[in-house]
């Protein structure tokens, strides 16, 4: 693309968060990001946010929302967005499974693929806010290997007939979920602990938070050993595995070229609130995503 840094030859995409942002603009944001060249646009998963909770965020600062803020339902919004868009991949950022039960999620998410043409990527993880979880009557203790039961039980409906399963969460007769996917939905996994990466590498990619540099730089060295011991054991590479970094550092060349180096395959954030300069008007938020995508991207509106 003209006035392209490189970044995009490097092989690093970049994604959209719209995570606490006014719904109603979504949309318009949505096909204004498809133009200028970002790769996709991250949702956020809330179902209820209490008003008091002592669970710390996963980036390791407070909590920076509450009940008050917008968390539209991500695969209402999900199906919209890619009904609105022809190119423009959506993914939630996360979904939190733990909270939820198989059967529904791997009918809506099927759907999504098959409405979409194969452009929704299922980012989840296990989920911080407990108080969350619990409200909504479901086991905070013992959520990761319930969401891992969960995983498989998923993949096994969107290529099987009918599925029976007997586990420590789930016990069901055989039943199926139909339609089935079209094409294999990638499954990135959420989440900075040991079992969150190595949940990463048995799929698809692995979605980092809010981190400082030297933390980011740990957890990829953290996660190249560990996708090492993974290919070593399937005999193989694999397919493409997804890295998805969001550091806490001003945007730059460098800063992309680096972690490119590193083994990024992309970075997401908000274009129009670095530095704490948030938006909330929708054309100064598309300016703002324009002028990035000139800087980084090489992209821009025909």
């Amino acid at each position: 693309m003209p006035g392209s840094t490189g970044v995009e030859a490097r092989g690093m995409d970049f994604w959209l968060s719209y995570i606490d942002e006014d719904p109603d603009q979504a949309v318009e944001v949505a096909r204004h990001a498809e133009a200028v060249g970002f790769r996709g646009l991250a949702l956020a998963d809330h179902v209820s946010v209490p008003v008091r909770n002592a669970s710390l965020h996963p980036s390791g600062g407070p909590t920076p929302f509450d009940h008050r803020s917008d968390f539209p339902d991500p695969l209402i919004t999900a199906a919209t967005l890619l009904a609105s868009t022809t190119a423009l991949e959506v993914m939630t950022y996360v979904y939190v499974l733990p909270m939820r039960e198989p059967f529904s999620v791997a009918s809506q998410v099927a759907t999504l693929d098959r409405l979409s043409g194969g452009r929704f990527r299922f980012g989840v993880g296990a989920g911080w806010l407990t108080e969350e979880i619990a409200m909504l009557g479901y086991p905070v203790r013992g959520r990761g290997r319930r969401m891992d039961e969960m995983l498989e039980i998923i993949e096994r409906f969107w290529t099987e007939e009918a599925v029976e399963y007997r586990g420590e969460f789930f016990d069901f007769e055989p039943t199926g979920v139909a339609p089935k996917p079209l094409h294999p939905v990638p499954i990135w996994i959420g989440g900075k602990s040991d079992a969150a990466l190595s949940r990463a590498v048995r799929h698809d990619g692995w979605l980092g938070m809010n981190y400082d540099l030297p933390e980011v730089h740990a957890l990829l060295e953290s996660l190249r050993a560990r996708l090492e011991v993974r290919r070593e054991e399937r005999g193989h590479s694999g397919g493409r595995f997804e890295v998805f970094v969001i550091p806490n550092a001003e945007p730059s060349e460098e800063l992309y070229h680096d972690l490119a180096d590193r083994g990024v395959t992309a970075t997401m954030g908000m274009a129009w609130a670095y530095k704490d300069r948030a938006v909330a008007e929708v054309e100064a938020k598309k300016e703002a995503m324009s002028v990035f995508a000139e800087r980084f991207i090489g992209g821009g509106c025909d």
